[in-house]
């Protein structure tokens, strides 16, 4: 009568073991997978942290490159729009902090302002610089504009034609679209092309920054700092830098850009990765506006 008994332990017993031996198996299992979806999550996030520095240095090699040379970046930039870079595009208001007109009309000319404070004028008392209204607020001036001196001109516009026919367009925003033939922006565009430590048309321009991969890599680790080469392939380009308009810029003889650099590293497992990175910044001709 004791032998049923037993059995029915034993067999309790084997159940027992089978279902923990179960519940073991599917928590190493679930374990094994997360820890693949991790460790494959963390390369992931490794490459793109990777290719959104590489992006960053062509982000910074461009800025050094501005900073250092304002005038030329800025001559370009008016260059593709078909500005003169030597004018003056700034924006004056008609009244200053303390509520007083700044500008007196000239009654001699229809239209036409001249400056009172400061006052503009030469050695022989000859007014300097002559003022339009650019934009009205009721019967009064609100934004004035320079045009020339009728004996020492400041031109606008690079060639005639750029300017639409109404204003305020026609002071501020030249149509540089017929002279695309010319290629306007092949001097911004040559401004920023060596802002790379890749090839262009086939040639390395900055041999120094290159970065290949060393061969022979296993893993991150397996890297070390007296390898000939580095962990990973990088490489980072400026892609475009575009005119962009900012309300109230012109107010200070500004030009505004969007800076767009790419960042491209391969990892020691031949994987790519990419990373675009867009920045907009202020710029004149001094370099005084770099930052934001």
């Amino acid at each position: 009568m004791y032998k049923p008994l037993i059995s029915n332990k034993r067999g309790m017993a084997i159940i027992i073991v089978v279902v923990f031996s179960l519940c073991l198996l599917v928590m190493f299992g679930t374990m094994a997978f997360h820890h693949r979806s991790v460790a494959g999550r963390t390369k992931l996030s490794l490459r793109d942290q990777q290719a959104y520095f590489a992006a960053r240095a062509a982000m910074q090699h461009f800025l050094l490159k501005a900073r250092l040379f304002p005038t030329e970046l800025y001559d370009a930039v008016e260059f593709q729009q078909g500005k003169n870079p030597y004018f003056d595009f700034t924006e004056f208001p008609f009244r200053n902090e303390d509520g007083e007109a700044t500008f007196q009309k000239i009654q001699s000319l229809s239209g036409v302002y001249k400056r009172i404070l400061p006052e503009e004028s030469d050695s022989s008392g000859r007014i300097r610089f002559f003022y339009i209204p650019l934009k009205m607020k009721g019967s009064e001036p609100e934004i004035m504009i320079r045009i020339a001196s009728f004996y020492n001109p400041n031109y606008r516009y690079l060639a005639p034609g750029l300017a639409p026919n109404d204003p305020p367009e026609k002071y501020i925003a030249p149509d540089n679209s017929t002279n695309a033939g010319h290629s306007p922006e092949k001097f911004l565009t040559y401004f920023f092309r060596d802002c790379t430590n890749d090839a262009v048309d086939g040639q390395i321009l900055q041999p120094a920054l290159v970065t290949e991969k060393a061969s022979g890599l296993e893993t991150e680790q397996s890297w070390s700092i007296n390898d000939e080469g580095y962990p990973y392939t990088m490489n980072y380009q400026v892609k475009n830098v575009a005119i962009r308009a900012i309300q109230g810029l012109r107010r200070y003889n500004e030009e505004a850009i969007e800076i767009e650099c790419l960042g491209n590293v391969i990892d020691f497992q031949d994987i790519p990765g990419s990373k675009n990175l867009q920045q907009v910044r202020k710029i004149t001709r001094t370099g005084r506006h770099i930052h934001d």
